[in-house]
């Protein structure tokens, strides 16, 4: 989706006009910007945060001819993922979440469906945990060693341990 798609989409679901809607997505995409490029953090509840960060210079390597390069200090813009986003993201639903509007279901908790990819997921590492083989104890068992036969074998039972004369 590009910035006029989403214009488009935002013009349907709100019901206001193409050219309106692109100016509000124009607006708030320019708010942003400006507020993070003033050292501003923009949170925006169970969708992510903008903010930026410093970046210290270091030594990078053209990778095409080997020469090394001086990367000076930079101040980039970052966004990390809210976990209502997250959350929407990996359970790969499609159903689209109206917030502010008092006819909106409210987002469906995680975890709640017993049939969506995140509870089948979890079910599986279950059952792989559940199947794994455990850890004996540390007793040693009273079998013979594999020596050849006829010849002195070591067999330990417990703590004790005796020699026995095997037969062919």
């Amino acid at each position: 989706m590009n910035r006029s798609q989403l214009a488009a989409a935002v013009a349907e679901r709100t019901g206001a006009g193409p050219t309106e809607a692109r100016k509000q997505v124009d607006a708030v995409l320019d708010s942003i910007t400006t507020a993070v490029a003033s050292g501003e953090r923009v949170s925006l509840l169970g969708f992510g945060t903008f903010d930026s960060a410093t970046r210290a210079a270091r030594t990078a390597r053209n990778p095409r001819t080997g020469a090394t390069i001086a990367v000076p200090a930079a101040v980039v813009p970052r966004f990390r993922v809210g976990a209502a986003f997250r959350a929407r993201v990996a359970d790969g639903s499609t159903v689209p979440v109206v917030t502010g509007t008092a006819d909106a279901e409210p987002a469906p908790r995680q975890g709640a469906d017993p049939s969506s990819k995140k509870a089948k997921k979890a079910k599986k590492a279950k059952a792989a945990k559940d199947a794994a083989p455990t850890k004996k104890s540390g007793k040693k068992s009273g079998k013979k060693s594999g020596k050849k036969s006829g010849k002195k074998a070591a067999v330990t039972s417990g703590k004790k341990s005796s020699t026995k004369r095997t037969s062919k």
